[in-house]
């Protein structure tokens, strides 16, 4: 009886165990990363993986969420460049969903984010004790068909060459 007991425990723990790994880092293609002393998580496609993402909110300190200025649908692959007060790229992020969680060190950064032709600047200031920076990001929505080229020249129109 105490070895059952004990068996039926050892399941217990672990599978309590396994559930708590699965909540603190979401299965899937969410997968909490690493870079340059910044962990960071992204994504929210999909009902269910937007539920997880937004559910570990509180273990960051800066988060964004990229939305379409016109309807407010989610948006993917912005690119977020991450720069220190000493303007040296800490981050370079393609998004893989709506939200990029960060937990950034203390200190004043400068993010560029780039969503098709805008791109838009933000500063952000992290100090030990302040709250979350939350961060709700506009775009414009791209055309049907658009490479994401910020200009695209037109036909017949580059200037002569000089010779």
């Amino acid at each position: 009886m105490r070895a059952f007991m004990a068996i039926c425990f050892l399941i217990l723990s672990t599978a309590a165990m396994a559930a708590a790994n699965d909540a603190a880092v979401p299965s899937g293609t969410m997968k909490l990363r690493q870079l340059n002393g910044i962990s960071y998580i992204s994504g929210g496609v999909g009902i269910d993986e937007a539920a997880t993402i937004r559910g570990m909110a509180r273990q960051f300190n800066v988060r964004m969420h990229f939305v379409d200025n016109n309807d407010n649908s989610s948006l993917s692959d912005v690119t977020v460049t991450l720069f220190n007060a000493r303007r040296e790229i800490v981050l370079l992020v393609l998004s893989e969903g709506p939200y990029l969680y960060m937990n950034l060190p203390r200190g004043a950064y400068r993010a560029v984010i780039r969503y098709g032709g805008s791109i838009v600047s933000r500063s952000i200031a992290v100090t030990g004790d302040s709250a979350p920076v939350d961060l709700l990001l506009r775009f414009p929505a791209m055309p049907p068909g658009s490479d994401s080229l910020i200009a695209r020249p037109v036909q017949g129109q580059f200037p002569a060459k000089s010779r």
